[in-house]
């Protein structure tokens, strides 16, 4: 925590306002018809504040202060988890948590291995189906091709041929074998796409089917969790919980509490001993006003330099 900011705005306003030069009444002659240009100061608020001598005194009280409020924090939580633990028997909420939700894996796995072995029979059939269907192209296939390819492999074999005619029976040969190889593969594929395409609606059944049973083994064991915790706090009702937090401060935050006061009076001497060290640089200097801000439009001298010497004294 900063020295409070709307303490610096304060500073910066009241030196703004209320710092006037001793000899600012006097004004110019008619002759000369000159306008008199305001003498006005500039004070760096933090960096004045950072150089006072109470500051390290500040920074101090507030390392304390976070130390106490730290402790503070830690002792609440601590108190507060006593507080729970008190509520209900050692391990009894934990226990009946860790049950509930053994007993819901336990029966979402069984639902799961029932829904994976009705899919999976139904995969085996239809698989069963599929590799008849293959089996009997395949045999198509062989009527089709093998009576051309085997003739031409013997023709290759037992008739003399030239070198330019035994390369165009080989090349029809390859051709033949090629096409035979191609339309089993096309069929292949196509027999596959039937299997995934009567199995996707069913695995999406499936999943569906094993959302909603998950969700009404959930709920139900969720009533019961709730019913039985209802009869632990009952059985707890004869030793009423009292939190420590609800009887007031502890004695950490006490102390906390103090050095945050401390801290305000240190803060509030600082400002008291800036302010009056700054007024008495501005009546030396004849300023008109001393500003605690730099970024404005006006012709004005730093005076920050000043004011710590003034106050180191």
């Amino acid at each position: 925590m900063n020295i409070n900011r709307a303490k610096i705005v304060f500073l910066s306003a009241l030196l703004t306002v209320t710092l006037l030069a001793a000899g600012c009444g006097t004004k110019s002659t008619p002759e000369t018809k000159t306008t008199a240009v305001p003498q006005v100061g500039i004070l760096n608020v933090d960096k004045a504040v950072q150089a006072h001598p109470k500051y390290v005194d500040y920074q101090r009280l507030q390392k304390e202060y976070n130390t106490l409020a730290a402790q503070a924090a830690v002792e609440k939580q601590t108190a507060q988890g006593q507080a729970q633990d008190n509520a209900m028997p050692d391990g009894a909420l934990q226990g009946l948590n860790e049950a509930l939700g053994q007993e819901f894996n336990s029966k979402v796995a069984a639902k799961q291995n029932e829904i994976s072995v009705r899919l999976n029979q139904k995969v085996d059939q239809l698989r069963r189906d599929l590799a008849g269907q293959f089996d009997a192209y395949n045999k198509e296939m062989d009527e089709t091709y093998q009576n051309q390819i085997f003739s031409l492999q013997l023709k290759l074999k037992t008739v003399q041929l030239s070198k330019e005619e035994m390369e165009a029976l080989q090349k029809q040969l390859e051709q033949l074998q090629g096409e035979r190889s191609a339309k089993l593969a096309a069929k292949e594929k196509e027999l596959s796409g039937q299997l995934e395409a009567v199995m996707a609606p069913e695995k999406a059944a499936a999943e569906k089917e094993l959302s909603a049973y998950a969700n009404e083994v959930n709920t139900a064991l969720q009533q019961q969790a709730a019913v039985k915790s209802a009869e632990i706090a009952a059985r707890m009702q004869t030793a009423p919980l009292q939190s420590q937090a609800g009887q007031g401060r502890t004695e950490t935050e006490q102390k906390a509490a103090l050095k945050s006061q401390e801290i305000t009076v240190l803060q509030d001497s600082i400002i008291k001993d800036i302010q009056d060290k700054t007024a008495k640089i501005a009546a030396e200097r004849s300023l008109e006003a001393v500003l605690g801000v730099y970024k404005v439009n006006v012709s004005a001298v730093d005076i920050t330099d000043a004011v710590i010497a003034e106050i180191k004294k």
